[in-house]
């Protein structure tokens, strides 16, 4: 009897597949029809080979194996164009605890790969292992294992057919076909002769898809006619409709133990679904092949991955719970239920999940990745640095962990290397939509937000779901002063993510722009409650209760951004005002100060500062201020009131013709300056007059 797992691993479109077999009786390998050939070009396959402490106590062990691979390796050629090269042998220590196949895959996370390798191949001498399966595909990360045999035809049938399925081949209900449960067959099946044919072109880079796109349909349409084939099987009225024992899927389950291996064929289909993003057919193919067989935890995986990816994100995580009751605990799975978690915006939950996937296959690339994007979200930034750039140590191929050390040093204000990290990641995959959504962000913080806003579509392009992006059109978009325009693409962004953070503090901003104060605090609000930490919510908060006259939630908001940012000169402004409201006035003068020293030139904090030292009678401080704040702009709309304040203190300084200059500029601005001050300032002017 043989079984079939797949492993998505990743937040975008990554799977692995288990296959399991196990073999009665041996079998020559050969071509379905010898009479009919068509050329192929040859494919070179690179095979790695490492075995466990007790199959290298097996005197002629890796003879035979490598006997048993030049075997196959010549049929495969022959058939498909595919010729494995060894290159050598590694050893790898395997627990005397793990008593099935899968298990001993799931600790092969420790293992590190040869670069130059396409295939691991893994062979186990250990004597405790549950011998129902004796070998394993993992069909996304190209891994094979084998409990060793010395039967050396059984050896090769073994090797054949799991090789097999690393090219897309799946059990099929034909006994003659080496690709049945029992591998009895003695040649390979027209269905699966024509997916490894297509499949022979499959990528090798472990986070894409591993076919292309252009043959996935032409590989879809065999599966389909493989499942067809199937239903006629296990006939089509009890399939759907016999009841016999619940099942966490929800679906009732009939006891097909004859065909469990056959689920292999739906998982399939249900992968290239997701590909698609086609999520209930998705989590049909999943329903089916727990009919088939309902102790298959990857057909629940894959559900689990297709239901949180449509917004059941709550479903998922019950599967991902139920799968890790079981003594034997994947840590894919763990890894799924981190991104679920993080999907729900639990992080610390998030977190743990993935720390403990971690544990279990420390060199799991895209779970250093996804730990590190948590620390981001948390702010902490070393701790996210030192997880990138884990991920790019162990595999220098993964474009998103350069993607997010990018956008990492954006935030630091590193824009040389973020400049760097984004540039490798386009270069290794073009088609990352997270780099090109992450140059926009970089061209948009040099000021040039138009080929910021290419970029941002670019990677819309690439994936019109991809929720940061449509944000990130907003932001440009306000800042084009198209806040109607902006409006739209924050809503865009929370209706493919209903948890998505960054969209209600997009819409916090929209509202702030156009006044209504209170649906400002409730969108910012909702945005920190779902994990966005930035202090510029913060200071957009202080700013919507400074115009509410609320001047403590003001305080509390400047002091929380203060907190977090501690060289943020706006958020020291916003407290200098609030305090000021308060006649706290030493107290406001003191981190006005702060906010010039930070940023030497802020007419806001120039201002604010200068209305303070004057309501303090420091009128000297007062006057340079103001004439500093108007010398930095004057033509600024707002100047009328400085004008209106420097007249004043001229006045006061019985500097009357000076005084009523800054007057006159006062009004010409528009300013609506005191008839009584006026009048006052002409007896002023004409007394001088008549003494001189």
């Amino acid at each position: 009897m043989s079984r079939f797992l797949i492993y998505l691993k990743f937040l975008t479109f990554l799977s692995l597949s288990f296959n399991f077999i196990f073999y009665n009786s041996p079998a020559l390998l050969c071509q379905e029809n010898p009479g009919q050939s068509t050329e192929i070009s040859l494919r070179e396959v690179n095979l790695q080979l490492i075995g466990d402490e007790e199959f290298a106590a097996i005197p002629d062990g890796r003879q035979k194996v490598e006997k048993a691979l030049s075997e196959v390796s010549a049929e495969f050629e022959e058939l498909f164009g595919l010729r494995f090269n060894l290159l050598g042998w590694s050893s790898f220590y395997s627990e005397n605890n793990l008593k099935k196949v899968e298990a001993l895959a799931d600790s092969l996370g420790s293992f590190q790969r040869n670069k130059k390798a396409d295939i691991l191949l893994a062979v186990t001498g250990q004597k405790g292992i549950d011998q129902e399966y004796s070998g394993i595909s993992v069909f996304k990360a190209a891994v094979v294992i084998i409990i060793y045999t010395p039967e050396q035809e059984k050896l090769k049938r073994l090797l054949a057919h799991e090789l097999g399925h690393a090219f897309g081949g799946v059990h099929v209900p034909m006994e003659d076909s080496v690709m049945s449960c029992h591998g009895s067959g003695n040649r390979f099946d027209s269905d699966n002769q024509a997916i490894i044919r297509l499949g022979r072109n499959r990528r090798f880079e472990r986070y894409k898809f591993p076919w292309p796109v252009e043959i996935q349909s032409s590989i879809e349409e065999y599966y389909l006619k493989i499942r067809e084939k199937i239903l006629r099987l296990v006939r089509p009225t009890q399939f759907f409709n016999e009841a016999n024992r619940p099942h966490p899927s929800g679906l009732d389950s009939v006891d097909l133990n004859p065909y469990r291996c056959l689920s292999d064929c739906f998982l399939m289909l249900s992968q290239i679904e997701l590909e698609k993003k086609n999520y209930q057919p998705a989590v049909k193919f999943c329903e089916e092949a727990l009919k088939i067989n309902p102790d298959d935890f990857e057909a629940l995986n894959l559900k689990a991955i297709a239901l949180r990816r449509s917004g059941e994100v709550d479903k998922s995580v019950a599967i991902y719970q139920f799968i890790l009751k079981n003594d034997y605990q994947p840590s894919v799975v763990l890894f799924n239920l981190g991104i679920a978690y993080s999907k729900l915006n639990q992080l610390q939950e998030a977190e743990k999940a993935y720390q403990e996937a971690l544990r279990r296959s420390p060199v799991m690339v895209e779970a250093h990745n996804n730990l590190g994007e948590i620390y981001l979200r948390e702010g902490r930034l070393e701790e996210a640095e030192r997880e990138f750039q884990k991920a790019v140590e162990l595999a220098p191929e993964f474009a998103l962990s350069y993607s997010n050390l990018a956008d990492l040093y954006l935030r630091l204000k590193q824009l040389k290397k973020a400049q760097y990290y984004v540039e490798r990641a386009i270069k290794i995959d073009p088609e990352l939509a997270s780099a090109h959504n992450i140059l926009g962000n970089l061209r948009r913080q040099e000021g040039r937000v138009e080929e910021a806003q290419q970029e941002y579509q670019k990677a819309l392009d690439l994936d019109p779901t991809y929720e940061k992006a449509w944000y990130n059109l907003g932001v440009a978009a306000s800042d084009l002063g198209q806040w109607e325009r902006a409006k739209e693409f924050f809503w865009k962004s929370i209706k493919l993510q209903p948890n998505f953070a960054e969209g209600y503090a997009g819409l916090g901003l929209y509202y702030l722009q156009v006044g209504d104060w209170d649906k400002a605090i409730g969108y910012l609000k909702q945005a920190r409650e779902l994990g966005y930490r930035n202090p510029a919510l913060n200071v957009n908060l202080s700013y919507a209760y400074m115009n509410k006259k609320d001047w403590k939630e003001a305080e509390e908001e400047a002091r929380r951004a203060i907190s977090e940012q501690p060289d943020l000169a706006l958020a020291y402004n916003n407290l200098g005002i609030a305090l000021a409201q308060q006649n706290r006035l030493e107290e406001s003068r003191a981190v006005l100060e702060k906010s010039l020293k930070l940023k030497a030139e802020d007419r806001d904090a120039l201002m604010n500062l200068a209305t303070v030292e004057l309501s303090l009678n420091n009128e000297e401080r007062a006057l340079e201020l103001f004439l500093k704040a108007v010398s930095l702009n004057p033509n600024d709309r707002r100047n009328g009131l400085l004008y209106n304040n420097i007249a004043v203190i001229y006045f006061h300084q019985k500097k009357y013709n000076l005084s009523w200059e800054f007057c006159q500029k006062a009004i010409q601005a528009g300013f609506k300056v005191e008839e009584s001050f006026i009048s006052e300032l002409e007896k002023k002017i004409k007394k001088d007059d008549k003494k001189n």
